[in-house]
Formats: structure tokens, sequence, C-alpha cells
């Protein structure tokens, strides 16, 4: 699933809000920076190939 975004700001904010630990949201800092310096775009991208992620259990159901 990929998420984007219109700033870091607002990435930064809505990756804080939907994972549930530090080592999480450190992963998904990183890979916003890289997709950033190396895309252009904020987004986060998170499937079966990054399982070092621990989303909020309330993104599954939807």
């Amino acid at each position: 699933m990929k998420v984007s975004f219109d700033s870091r700001l607002e990435a930064i904010d809505w990756i804080a809000q939907n994972v549930e630990d530090e080592k999480s949201f450190e992963s998904l800092r990183e890979q916003l920076n890289y997709n950033f310096i190396y895309k252009g775009e904020f987004y986060v991208n998170f499937d079966d190939n990054n399982p070092e992620i621990d989303l909020s259990e309330e993104l599954w159901d939807n």
C-alpha cells in the first residue's frame, strides 16, 4: 500500500499517528526521506517486503 503526502510535515504527522513503535517510525521516516531524495515525492510504501513496520491495526481494517 502506498500513502502519498503533500508535505514532509504531513507525512511525519501521519507516520507518528499510525505506527505502533519507534522502530517502525524510523523505518518509515527513512523511506520517506529516500523517496523524496530520489523520486521527488513524499510517500511511503509498505507491504510484505518490509515486515519491520508495525502499523496500527485500524489501518488494516480499511
